[in-house]
């Protein structure tokens, strides 16, 4: 048998990658985890966080060690539009809940550190160029960056895990990847400090063909995402004027951030949409982002990322005990995340349909019993299906 360097890789350490590698790692597995970035590091993302993503990090055991670093709690979200708004008070739940806000720089620390703690091995700056196969088996990877010279060397396991996000080299290099024709939206983001305008509740502002997110993120700072189409931006434009131009155009942003100063460069990702044949296969699987990806308005792509981490981990150490694939894991991923799943695909419709989304806020908010029931779902805390039902869409909808 060939040399082994870990029982495991896991490419990629942003959440879905630390997270897995931490649970393999305390369950005895050598693991190997990979990133091409030197942490800290910073990452494009909403930084917003909700009340099913802080019960993920309580139970991966690192809930503390995130509390101590600040952040900012966060008792609801509201989403709005011109003519509409509705309140998503996370508070009010029975028991009650919280969301968070928090710069990714910071969770993602805390994140690849208890993973090192659990006895991971974390090899930055190392640049993987693809899965290696060999008789129809993932077996390892090529990565640059590690050795004396800095040229291509090969890494084997017995399994590799891809969790190397949207735009997953693992997933491309195995054909796995599908073409998105919709959505396709490009995701900008920066942090504004000052902000006296938002309390310890973030917001969604929707306008005609943009939306945004403000997620304050603690010491009045609040983290900034804005999310168009693709081809919105004008060639030649620079990307902080196009920024700052186009959250002028979204209603409420400008007055929440009234007297706010931006700190941070401009970050974005694009197109934010991705999808995958298959998340699993002979010697490795997909998870977070790498294994698909919507877009980021309902905020779940976290959630997704730290609940797939546990899947996947179950579904690795299950095929490393009988050398086998992970074949329950498609399967895991399907019944935990399709309901949640196909009501996003539902409110990207809504968003497409901006008259439609008006008249679905006025509903909501006239109607406490389906906004404490979307507060649920949208708060990953509670099942998505009973939100699916045609009696509930009705009671949404009906005049």
């Amino acid at each position: 048998m060939s040399r082994m360097d870990a029982d495991v890789i896991v490419v990629g350490a942003g959440p879905a990658g630390a997270a897995t590698a931490a649970r393999l790692a305390r369950a005895g597995c050598d693991v190997l985890l990979l990133d091409r970035a030197a942490f800290p590091r910073e990452k494009p993302c909403a930084e917003y966080l909700s009340p099913g993503v802080v019960e993920q990090l309580d139970d991966l055991g690192v809930l503390d060690a995130v509390a101590e670093k600040g952040g900012k709690w966060l008792r609801g979200m509201r989403v709005a539009t011109a003519r509409g708004k509705i309140h998503l008070n996370f508070a009010s739940a029975d028991p009650p809940r919280r969301g968070l806000g928090i710069p990714r720089v910071v969770l993602d620390q805390i994140l690849v550190d208890h993973a090192v703690a659990a006895g991971a091995r974390m090899c930055e700056r190392a640049r993987v160029r693809g899965a290696v196969v060999e008789e129809g088996r993932v077996v390892g990877v090529t990565v640059s960056g590690i050795g004396p010279q800095g040229g291509d060397s090969v890494l084997r396991a017995r399994f590799v895990v891809g969790a190397d996000g949207v735009h997953s080299t693992i997933a491309r290099s195995l054909g796995l990847t599908r073409p998105v024709r919709w959505p396709r939206r490009l995701g900008l983001v920066a942090r504004y400090a000052g902000v006296t305008r938002l309390d310890s509740t973030g917001e969604m502002r929707v306008g005609p063909d943009l939306y945004c997110g403000l997620a304050p993120v603690g010491e009045g700072v609040v983290n900034v995402g804005l999310v168009g189409p693709l081809g919105r931006k004008p060639p030649g434009e620079p990307t902080a004027a196009y920024f700052e131009r186009s959250l002028a155009e979204v209603p409420g942003v400008m007055e929440a951030l009234e007297g706010a100063e931006r700190i941070t460069p401009v970050r974005g990702v694009g197109p934010l949409a991705s999808r995958v044949r298959r998340v699993a296969g002979p010697g490795y699987l997909l998870v977070g982002d790498a294994a698909g990806f919507l877009d980021p308005f309902t905020g779940e792509g976290i959630f997704r990322a730290l609940r797939g981490a546990a899947l996947a981990a179950d579904a690795v150490l299950s095929a490393l005990a009988r050398d086998v694939v992970a074949t329950g894991y498609a399967e895991a991923r399907r019944s935990t995340f399709r309901d949640k799943a196909a009501l996003c695909l539902l409110i990207q419709g809504f968003l497409g349909a901006r008259p439609l989304l008006d008249y679905a806020l006025a509903r909501i908010a006239s109607r406490p019993e389906i906004e404490a029931g979307l507060t649920g779902v949208l708060g990953d805390y509670a099942p998505a299906r009973p939100a699916l039902h045609p009696g509930f869409l009705w009671a949404l909808l009906k005049p």
